[in-house]
C-alpha cells in the first residue's frame, strides 16, 4: 500500500487518526499524530480475534453471512469451525 494523501485525510478526518503534537512552526517542523481512541479499540479486538481469546462476531445480520456464493460458503465454514476448534 503507498502513500496517499487522499486516504491519509480521509482517516484523519473520520477520526481514526489524531493529532498529538501541533506544528510550531519555529521550534518544532512536523506535527505529530498517533491512533484514536476508537482505532486502538479496534486494533486491540483484531489481536483478541487472531490470539483466540475471543470470537468472531457471527449474527444472521452480518454481510460475510449472506452465503450468496460457494466462496462465502466455504468461508463461513471454515470460520464456524474455527469458532468451535477449542485447540486455536
Amino acid at each position: 500500500m503507498s502513500w496517499n494523501k487522499q486516504r491519509w485525510d480521509k482517516l484523519r478526518t473520520l477520526g481514526w487518526i489524531e493529532t498529538w503534537r501541533h506544528r510550531n512552526r519555529t521550534t518544532i517542523k512536523y506535527s505529530v499524530f498517533k491512533t484514536s481512541f476508537k482505532c486502538s479499540q479496534l486494533i486491540s479486538r483484531i489481536y483478541r480475534i487472531l490470539l483466540g481469546e475471543e470470537d468472531i462476531p457471527t449474527s444472521e445480520r452480518s454481510v460475510f453471512y449472506n452465503n450468496e456464493s460457494y466462496t462465502d460458503k466455504v468461508y463461513n465454514k471454515a470460520i464456524d469451525d474455527m469458532i468451535k476448534d477449542s485447540d486455536r
